[in-house]
């Protein structure tokens, strides 16, 4: 995305990217909850995927809205990559959980790329106060996860 675009144009750009990307996610945590051993971890995980399936139509919504139709998509050897390692029984959960924190260093660092956006949204409030909740639950999303993967490494901790 370009601020040099024109404003309509690279906030329509940004909301299809993002929900390609949430509607990737969706489908990744799908595949982790259907291996998934640990039944407190996969009903946290079932939520996430609700929610990020959510963002997704939300995006798509807003991207009618504005007379765009979503056509962006995850590249495919991203997504299957992402399927592939997500949703195999030969990783663990706790591993799986390792590698996803491991690239968010911090619980906001998830929505960073979504709230870098929000102060160049001041001539669009529908779409900034959209993306600004849409962050916020990413950043609970890692926040989450990280307090589980906590509790899994803790000595007797029964997370199960």
């Amino acid at each position: 995305m370009s601020r040099s675009e024109s404003g309509r144009e690279w906030v329509i750009r940004f909301l299809d990217d993002l929900c390609a990307a949430e509607t990737a996610s969706a489908e990744v945590l799908g595949a982790w909850i259907a291996v998934c051993t640990l039944d407190g971890l996969r009903g946290g995980l079932r939520v996430i995927a609700e929610r990020e399936a959510t963002h997704a139509e939300l995006l798509a919504e807003r991207l009618r809205e504005m007379g765009s139709t979503p056509g962006a998509a995850l590249a495919e050897p991203v997504r299957a990559a992402a399927l592939e390692r997500f949703g195999s029984a030969q990783l663990s959960d706790e591993q799986k959980l390792g590698l996803l924190l491991a690239r968010y260093p911090e619980d906001a660092s998830a929505a960073r790329p979504i709230t870098d956006v929000l102060a160049s949204l001041d001539h669009d409030l529908e779409t900034r106060e959209i993306l600004r909740l849409v962050a916020e639950g990413e950043a609970a999303t890692v926040a989450w996860l990280r307090a589980y993967h906590a509790g899994l490494a803790r000595p007797g901790a029964s997370r199960a």
